[in-house]
């Protein structure tokens, strides 16, 4: 009997953190089809898990301040960039920046960050181990 419950609590548990393991699809959040080009200041990066953050103040038409977040791709890739000419610190608040990312399904100011990242006029591509500065 102690065998039937210790599997029944253990399959249980199985069942309900299940779901907690589970992985979103860029699709599913981004138009992948369309991309997009942002320049702005950055006001945040956090060089985080899951996703490294990107937050940064774009001036639209009318030169009013729209507040943009990116997502990146996931930390384990972007950490293979470390080691091709950019760290955390490659990026900080006040750095003048161009992104090309798709954007959300929902309209708004967030997007993904796609192909490349351009601070301070160095473009630097994000595509895991084979990123490099490009001068």
């Amino acid at each position: 009997m102690k065998i039937k419950l210790a599997s029944l609590v253990a399959l249980s548990f199985i069942i309900i953190s299940a779901p907690l393991l589970a992985h979103h699809g860029t699709s599913v959040t981004y138009q992948v089809d369309k991309t997009i080009t942002i320049s702005g200041t950055v006001t945040e990066f956090s060089f985080s898990y899951p996703h490294p953050q990107l937050y940064l103040d774009v001036k639209d038409a009318n030169g009013n301040i729209q507040k943009w977040g990116t997502e990146w791709g996931p930390t384990p890739a972007m950490l293979k960039n470390l080691n091709v000419g950019w760290n955390r610190a490659s990026v900080k608040p006040g750095d003048q920046v161009v992104i090309v990312c798709n954007p959300h399904k929902v309209p708004g100011a967030t997007a993904c960050l796609l192909k490349e990242l351009t601070v301070n006029g160095t473009k630097m591509k994000l595509n895991g181990g084979n990123a490099k500065k490009e001068e």
